[in-house]
């Protein structure tokens, strides 16, 4: 075979910058401009993120034991990792790796809708006119250049990890474009899979019934188990 045996992918846990952005709390502008002094590598789980990964990390315990886990070098992600990793009750070596880091925002880090409005409306109108997926923040991405990670760090999958159980603690963007890759998704049909949970679990597992030398189909997508 080609491929890992089983390739599970997982969201880390609520982070602090989920909770500010997705709850308007009525001290919103606040910790919003608390989050914007704090690099996006370095925002932290909430008790409840830590608490998701516990308990993801439970379910995981119950399924075929993992060979290697990658995780993203952020700290939300390291956190999740840890949590999970906790709760597996066997040992498991762990591998950080840039390319599943979360799509880079750039200036625009920790900013709303209507604020990028307000003082950026040149960039407003840009990602107005070029849509979510190719809209390429200022000194950030787009979805293709994460892709393009995605598709570098598989390689690495396809040629040393093959018929392992590989675990991945990865971050929203990157999930999602996992699956795109594995099933040649468009632009539409990646924007309509939607959100994905935090600790969502995405798993492929090998197909050699169609395909005698292996190939990756998907199996979950967006499972929650807390």
């Amino acid at each position: 075979m080609k491929w890992p045996k089983k390739l599970t992918i997982i969201r880390h846990g609520q982070s602090e910058q989920n909770v500010a952005l997705d709850l308007f709390q009525d001290n919103l502008e606040e910790i919003l401009k608390k989050q914007k002094q704090i690099r996006d590598q370095d925002i932290k789980l909430t008790d409840i993120g830590i608490w998701q990964a516990q308990e993801t990390g439970k379910y995981l315990a119950t399924q075929e034991q993992y060979d290697i886990c990658f995780v993203s070098p952020y700290v939300r992600t390291l956190q999740t990792a840890e949590n999970i990793i906790k709760n597996l009750n066997y040992e498991i070596k762990l591998f950080e790796d840039f390319r599943i880091r979360e799509k880079e925002f750039g200036r625009l880090h920790g900013y709303t809708t209507k604020e990028i409005q307000e003082r950026y409306p040149e960039e407003f109108e840009d990602r107005q006119r070029d849509g979510k997926f190719y809209y390429r923040l200022p000194r950030g991405e787009n979805y293709l250049d994460v892709g393009d990670r995605i598709h570098s760090f598989l390689d690495k999958l396809h040629r040393d990890y093959r018929e392992q159980n590989v675990l991945v603690i990865t971050h929203q963007v990157p999930y999602v474009m996992f699956r795109a890759l594995f099933e040649h998704l468009n632009e539409k049909q990646i924007l309509e899979l939607g959100d994905v949970p935090n600790c969502g679990i995405e798993e492929f597992i090998i197909d050699t019934e169609k395909h005698p030398e292996g190939r990756l189909k998907l199996k979950e997508f967006n499972l929650v188990k807390y």
